[in-house]
């Protein structure tokens, strides 16, 4: 079983049968985390198979993610708030409920247009 800790008192499963997530809650601790004040941004890993990572971003406006890469396919899905996501070749800007997917090894950067919460999905690749 993986185990990630957030808080020394709080334990999370991140693999398992059947794990249930409440994205609201997850959403206001990460607001609560002192991480959010420091970096303007928080993250936490909801699930971590063998294949298949599962993270809860949050953004406050203006907080951006610099130029970087997945090594499978990505989902991001925004679920509360507005980004802008842009690769080399388009930029899109994705509201509450938009969705889009990127191809392994495509460079992309975010930036939260307000403040935010993006669900990503990365598919890690066979080895």
């Amino acid at each position: 079983m993986h185990v990630y800790k957030r808080y020394d008192s709080e334990k999370r499963r991140l693999a398992g049968p059947l794990l249930f997530f409440n994205l609201d809650e997850e959403f206001t601790q990460l607001k609560e985390d002192p991480e959010w004040s420091a970096r303007h941004r928080n993250a936490v890993t909801l699930l971590k198979e063998p294949h298949l990572s599962v993270v809860l971003v949050g953004l406050q406006k203006g907080a951006a993610l610099s130029k970087h890469k997945a090594q499978g396919p990505v989902t991001i899905c925004v679920l509360i708030g507005a980004v802008s996501i842009k690769t080399e070749h388009e930029s899109r800007t994705l509201r509450s409920h938009g969705m889009l997917s990127l191809e392994k090894d495509i460079p992309h950067e975010v930036e939260a247009l307000e403040e935010s919460a993006v669900l990503v999905t990365i598919a890690e690749p066979k080895p």
